[in-house]
């Protein structure tokens, strides 16, 4: 039988490894467009404050796949969004304010990973999609966006993602 004051340590390092692997989870990737069906001008990665209080995500970044630091003075209000697009002008995306970008390269339409990371590097999140196996297949090109079941889930799972009611997504919402 493991003692308490071994135990208490031992559930300390568990739960520090899972947040290396998983990220801290503050700020989540909760929704994508990788493969829009008007052009690759309209993708764009939606970030998701599960926090009630506002987070400054000034100096973060979006890499792997795509690249972007985010400009200083960006705060995600509490239970807000926030955008970053590949043409933030683009038509698609008229009427959402405060839409970040552009960033650098495509996503992949069959997939590849996006990393969120804080100002020194730490991941805060991380989703690797894909357009076969488990993953909806609708949002590959259909006009659907790639969108969490519910704020909040882990994105690691195929199953906590669908394909998007609304044709083009719901950005920022």
């Amino acid at each position: 039988m493991i003692s308490r004051p071994l135990f208490r340590p031992l559930c300390l390092v568990a739960l520090l490894g899972v947040s290396r692997l998983w990220g801290d989870a503050v700020v989540t990737i909760n929704e994508i467009h990788y493969n829009p069906l008007v052009s690759q001008d309209a993708e764009w990665i939606e970030l998701h404050n599960q926090m009630a209080v506002n987070v400054d995500i000034s100096g973060w970044s979006l890499a792997d796949g795509i690249t972007y630091k985010i400009p200083a003075n960006t705060v995600i209000p509490g239970g807000g969004y926030r955008l970053i697009a590949k043409m933030p002008a683009h038509a698609s995306l008229a009427g959402i304010p405060g839409v970040l970008g552009p960033f650098t390269g495509n996503l992949s339409n069959s997939g590849e990973t996006i990393d969120l990371l804080n100002p020194s590097g730490r991941l805060m999140d991380r989703l690797t999609y894909s357009d076969s196996g488990d993953w909806p297949v609708a949002a590959d090109g259909a006009g659907a966006s790639l969108a969490k079941r519910k704020p909040g889930l882990a994105a690691a799972n195929p199953a906590n993602w669908r394909a998007s009611l609304n044709p083009g997504g719901s950005p920022a919402a």
